[in-house]
C-alpha cells in the first residue's frame, strides 16, 4: 500500500489516539526553525523521519511550492496538527489558506509521504465541500481537499481507536 494511504485522520487527537501510532506531541524545546526559500518555519519538531508542524504555520501564511516541496524531499512522515474544521472562515478566513492546504496535499501524495492530519474536529471535507456558503473557487478547493483526503483512514475517537485495535489482533 502506498505511504499515503497509510495516512490517517485523527480527531480529536488524544494523546492516547496519537500514542497508538506512536505519535507523541512535541515539548517546547523540540520546537525548531527551518529555513526554506521563501521564509522560516518554526515547527513542533523535525527529526530526520517526522516532521510534525501545525496546520497555521504550514499554511496560515504566504508560502511557495518550493517550501513544501523541500519538506517533502526531507521528511518521509508528516504531522500537521491543529488542523481546523474545513470551512473557509475557520481557516483563519482565507481561501487561499486552504489552496495552500491543497498544494501541500498535492505534494505529499505524488511524493508518496506518510500524512497524519490532528484536529480537534470534526474535519469532514466530503460534508464541507457541497455545503460550504463560499464562491464556487473556494468551493472546489474543499471538494478537491476531500478528494485528495478520501484514501486516508479516519480515527474519530478513542472508541474507534479500541475497535479498530481489537479487529487488528
Amino acid at each position: 500500500m502506498p505511504e499515503f494511504q497509510r495516512g490517517l485522520i485523527i480527531t480529536p487527537g488524544t494523546e492516547r489516539q496519537l500514542g497508538a501510532y506512536g505519535l507523541f506531541r512535541p515539548s517546547p524545546p523540540q520546537q525548531q526553525v527551518l529555513v526554506l526559500p521563501s521564509g522560516p518555519l518554526t515547527v513542533g519538531s523535525a527529526d530526520p523521519d517526522v516532521l510534525w508542524v501545525s496546520f497555521a504555520a504550514l499554511c496560515a501564511t504566504p508560502r511557495e511550492a518550493a517550501d513544501y516541496l523541500a519538506l517533502a524531499d526531507e521528511f518521509p512522515s508528516w504531522v500537521i496538527d491543529s488542523v481546523p474544521p474545513p470551512e473557509v472562515q475557520s481557516a483563519a478566513g482565507s481561501a487561499a489558506t486552504w489552496r495552500r492546504f491543497l498544494s501541500v496535499l498535492d505534494i505529499l501524495h505524488d511524493r508518496d509521504r506518510l500524512l497524519f492530519l490532528v484536529g480537534a474536529g470534526p474535519l469532514d471535507w466530503e460534508d464541507a465541500a457541497p455545503t460550504a456558503p463560499v464562491p464556487a473557487e473556494e468551493g472546489s478547493v474543499l471538494a478537491r481537499i476531500a478528494e485528495r483526503l478520501s484514501a486516508l483512514r479516519r480515527i474519530e475517537s478513542d472508541e474507534e481507536l479500541e475497535d479498530e485495535q481489537t479487529a487488528g489482533c
